[in-house]
């Protein structure tokens, strides 16, 4: 869902900020432009997929059962056109992440880096908590939400999906932090 998907993602960008540390640190105009591109390609090949899977499967869950639209893309360019915004929502608050993460960090504030993108990650939880009629409860679009046609998010084929997204996410973003952690 949307309203998960940019505070993790903002998170994310913090994360690999303090695992790139050593590449920040150094100063060096290149480690820094490969920490860029590094987190870049992490986000259009990590993170980007979930939102896009989500809203080809369950649109209208995907978008917090905001918007009716989102029921008929086909043959409509301009609606087909939002999974590059939904691109957008994981690339631009990952690198935002990194980008406040290493302002941080170069301050010497690396515990308050840390701070922050836990407290991005309670935030995340708290509003799944908050969202939990619409997060534990799925609809694939506007039309069955307004009907109140859902069914539990913990039943197949739904729950096989989340398992896989999450740990395609979970699992990359650990592997990246241990990688970049080595970096000098």
């Amino acid at each position: 869902m949307l309203a998960m998907d940019i505070p993790l993602a903002l998170m994310t960008g913090m994360v690999l900020a303090e695992a790139g540390k050593g590449l920040i640190k150094s100063e060096d105009k290149e480690k820094n432009t490969f920490l860029n591109v590094v987190v870049l390609m992490y986000a259009a090949i990590f993170i980007a997929p979930t939102p896009g899977y989500y809203f080809n499967g369950w649109p209208a869950w995907e978008c917090n059962f905001m918007w009716e639209w989102v029921d008929n893309l086909n043959d409509l360019p301009l609606r087909a056109a939002f999974s590059y915004a939904l691109m957008a929502v994981a690339v631009i608050p990952t690198y935002l992440g990194l980008v406040w993460g290493r302002h941080l960090i170069r301050k010497g504030k690396d515990k308050t880096n840390r701070i922050i993108f836990i407290g991005l990650l309670i935030l995340t939880g708290i509003i799944i908590l908050l969202l939990g009629d619409i997060t534990f409860n799925v609809a694939s679009s506007y039309a069955k939400y307004k009907a109140g046609e859902f069914y539990s998010m913990w039943t197949h084929p739904f729950v096989t999906g989340w398992a896989i997204t999450s740990l395609y996410f979970w699992v990359s973003l650990v592997c990246f932090y241990l990688w970049l952690r080595k970096k000098k």
